[in-house]
C-alpha cells in the first residue's frame, strides 16, 4: 500500500473518536415522499428475463427463485430512517393515503416522529427488481409515483412550516417523481433561507425517465443561491452540469470516465458556489468550487443496491452537522452506504455498527491515484 493510501486510512481512529460523542442538532426537515418498495431479489437479468419470456409463451404463469421482502422506501422516507438508526432525530414531511400511513408505522421505528405525514393523497409504491447484469449489482424500479407525483410547497401545513423554521437542515429529494420540481424547490428554499438559518440540502434523483426536470432545476434552483449542498451520484452530475452549460453536449459523452464526472461536479460548483457531494460505486468526492477531497469507497459484496445513496446521503447529512473534516465526512458517508449495500435485508446501520465496521479495517477499493489528487 503505498504512503498516499496509508495516510488515508489513518483518519478512522479520529473519526471514530468522533462519533463516541453524541451529537445534538436540531431537526432535520425531510421531504417529500414516502414509497412502499417490494423488493424483487434474483440472479442475473439474462435468467430473468428467460423465464419471463417461457411463461409469456405458455400464457403466464408463476416465476418461482426469487427472494421478496417488503420495506419503506422513497428518499425522503429511507434518508429520514437511515439518519434515525445513526441516532439523529428528523421530521419526515411526505403524503400518502390511510393505508400506505398504516404501512409506514408497521415498517419504521416505533419511536420514529409521524406527525407530519399527510393523509389525504395517493400511495406511492415501487417494485425494486435487485440482480446482477454485466458483472454488476443493479437495481431496475417500477414504480406508480402516487402522491410524490403531486406534491406542492402549498400541502405543507403550519406544524410542517414551524419544524422548518427550527430545523437544522432541510433536505428535499427525489424530484424525478414530481410534476414541477423546479417550483417545489424554488418555493420551499425560499422559505427556507427567508425564514430560518437551516443548511439547505438537493438531491434531484435520477432523471433518466423525466430529463424534461433538468434544465428547469439547473435553471431556477442551482443558480439562484438557495442551495448549500447538493448531493449527485456520476449520472445526476452530468445531466446538471450539461443543463447549466446550455446543454453543452460535451458533459453527455465519456460518461463513463471518473475524471469526468469530477470535472463535472467542478463545474457546477464553480458556477453556483454550492457544495458538490458526488458518490459513485468505487469513489466520493465533495468539491467546493476548485478544491476538491475524493476518498475510496470501502470494498463491499452488494446485496441491495436500491437505497444507496439514501444511505450515503445519512453519513454526509450526519458529518455536516457534527461539522466534521471534508474527509472524515466522506469515510462516514462511504462506511454507512457499504454497511448498508452487503445487508440482505437492506438495514441500515447504528452508529455502533459503524463503528465495528471501521475498526474491522475494511479495505477500499482500488481507484486511479489521479483521482485522489484531483
Amino acid at each position: 500500500m503505498n504512503q498516499l493510501r496509508e495516510v488515508l486510512e489513518l483518519d478512522y481512529p479520529r473519526l471514530i473518536e468522533i462519533l463516541q460523542t453524541p451529537l445534538e442538532v436540531g431537526k432535520p426537515v425531510i421531504l417529500p415522499d414516502f414509497f412502499i418498495d417490494h423488493f424483487v431479489v434474483a440472479d442475473t437479468l439474462e435468467g430473468m428475463v428467460e423465464g419471463l419470456e417461457n411463461l409469456a409463451k405458455q400464457g403466464g404463469g408463476n416465476l418461482l427463485g426469487t427472494t421478496q421482502f417488503i420495506r419503506r422506501g422513497g428518499n425522503a422516507a429511507n434518508l429520514a430512517a437511515a439518519l434515525f438508526s445513526l441516532g439523529i432525530d428528523s421530521c419526515l414531511v411526505a403524503t400518502t393515503d390511510e393505508y400506505g400511513a398504516s404501512l409506514l408505522r408497521a415498517l419504521i421505528d416505533p419511536d420514529f416522529d409521524l406527525s407530519h405525514i399527510h393523509t389525504d393523497g395517493r400511495l406511492s409504491s415501487t417494485v425494486s427488481i435487485e440482480l446482477e447484469y454485466g458483472g454488476r449489482q443493479v437495481n431496475l424500479m417500477v414504480s406508480d409515483s402516487g402522491s410524490a407525483a403531486d406534491f406542492t410547497f402549498s400541502e405543507l401545513t403550519e406544524p410542517d412550516l414551524q419544524a422548518i423554521r427550527k430545523s437544522s437542515l432541510v433536505a428535499l429529494l427525489n424530484m424525478n417523481h414530481n410534476k414541477d420540481p423546479a417550483t417545489l424547490a424554488d418555493e420551499l428554499f425560499e422559505y427556507v433561507k427567508d425564514e430560518s438559518k437551516a443548511t439547505t440540502f438537493l438531491d434531484m434523483g435520477d432523471p433518466s425517465s423525466n430529463p424534461s426536470i433538468v434544465e428547469p432545476i439547473a435553471g431556477r434552483v442551482l443558480s439562484a443561491d438557495k442551495i448549500d449542498i447538493l448531493s449527485v451520484n456520476e449520472n445526476e452530475v452530468l445531466w446538471l452540469a450539461w443543463a447549466l452549460a446550455g446543454r453543452d453536449l460535451s458533459w453527455r459523452t465519456n460518461t463513463s470516465r471518473p475524471s469526468s464526472w469530477i470535472k463535472a461536479a467542478k463545474y457546477l460548483s464553480k458556477e453556483t458556489s454550492i457544495r458538490v457531494d458526488l458518490h459513485t460505486p468505487d469513489f466520493a468526492a465533495t468539491i467546493v468550487e476548485d478544491i476538491s477531497v475524493v476518498q475510496p469507497a470501502f470494498q463491499a459484496k452488494p446485496k441491495i443496491s436500491c437505497g444507496a445513496g439514501d444511505a450515503w446521503n445519512s453519513g454526509s447529512i450526519y458529518g455536516t452537522l457534527a461539522e466534521m473534516s471534508a474527509r472524515d465526512r466522506l469515510i462516514l458517508s462511504n462506511a454507512v452506504a457499504a454497511f448498508y449495500i452487503a445487508s440482505p435485508k437492506a438495514i441500515h446501520p447504528s452508529i455502533s455498527e459503524v463503528i465495528s465496521f471501521l475498526l474491522g479495517k475494511p479495505l477500499l477499493k482500488d481507484i486511479d491515484e489521479k483521482l485522489l489528487r484531483a
